[in-house]
């Protein structure tokens, strides 16, 4: 079992891509019946800022008898992420869309690339922005707003979700464009948490492992593996109290989001 704080947990779900949501425990019991019910592309997720409440709206292709060929057949399924939640989001959720623009008060600060769910309660932590590059050519002094995210550009923050505000669907002849607005400042989204590099944040764990006299005998057979924040350990069996000092260790490593165990 994995000795893990619940209230500190917490995991990435990227728009687009591929997620397993029953690794999430707050989701219900109900959509954990069928294996493939949670399972699919993360197509959208529709949020309730104030409340954090998040439903998830999964697509999975499907084969079948269509028409031409070249047409895939979609399910889509929407799935609140706790038992407190109604079955379907309100109307007036918030839908965020992969790749969506995102505005806060002084203009384009980027794209939103996915959300932080805080996994016990199935609530909102973040929103993950990728700040967008090239402000140099839009930037025209330091007395610009948008100045403050110069030295953050292409980086992956992590923004509280109660700042969205309100999304717009542009319609034009290639498409729909989608849009978040944020009720913040270019400073305020600046002075956000960062996600860390995977490779970066595998470091400093294999660097507070070399700092532990006690763990000093079973270094070298230690494996570490991060993604998108949560750390996973695999290697030789440790007693209890070793084991609990070595993720609490871990967990002061900025950037870690969760902890998996496989120690034998």
């Amino acid at each position: 079992m994995d000795a893990v704080e619940p209230r500190r947990d917490r995991m990435v779900l990227r728009l687009g891509a591929q997620v397993d949501l029953r690794e999430a425990p707050s989701l219900p019991e109900r959509y954990r019946q069928r294996a493939t019910q949670a399972i699919g592309r993360l197509g959208s997720v529709f949020l309730c800022p104030d409340a954090g409440a998040v439903w998830c709206k999964l697509s999975r292709g499907l084969n079948g008898q269509v028409w031409p060929p070249t047409i895939k057949r979609v399910d889509a399924r929407t799935l609140p992420m706790n038992d407190r939640q109604t079955p379907t989001p309100p109307p007036d959720a918030i839908e965020l869309h992969p790749r969506m623009r995102v505005e806060c008060r002084d203009g384009d600060v980027g794209r939103l690339e996915g959300i932080v769910l805080a996994t016990a309660s199935g609530a909102a932590d973040a929103l993950l922005v990728r700040v967008r590059t090239a402000l140099e050519n839009v930037v025209a002094s330091p007395l610009d707003p948008l100045a403050a995210l110069i030295p953050e550009q292409g980086q992956l923050l992590m923004v509280p979700p109660e700042w969205a505000k309100a999304a717009e669907t542009l319609t034009h002849a290639f498409g729909a464009a989608h849009a978040l607005r944020i009720e913040a400042s270019a400073a305020q989204v600046a002075h956000s948490l960062h996600l860390r590099d995977d490779g970066d944040l595998t470091q400093d764990v294999y660097a507070i492992l070399g700092k532990s006299p006690a763990l000093a005998p079973y270094l070298n057979e230690f494996r570490v593996d991060v993604h998108d924040g949560v750390v996973r350990l695999s290697g030789p069996s440790l007693s209890p109290r070793l084991r609990a000092s070595l993720e609490q260790d871990i967990w002061h490593v900025p950037g870690v989001l969760a902890i998996r165990s496989d120690l034998a």
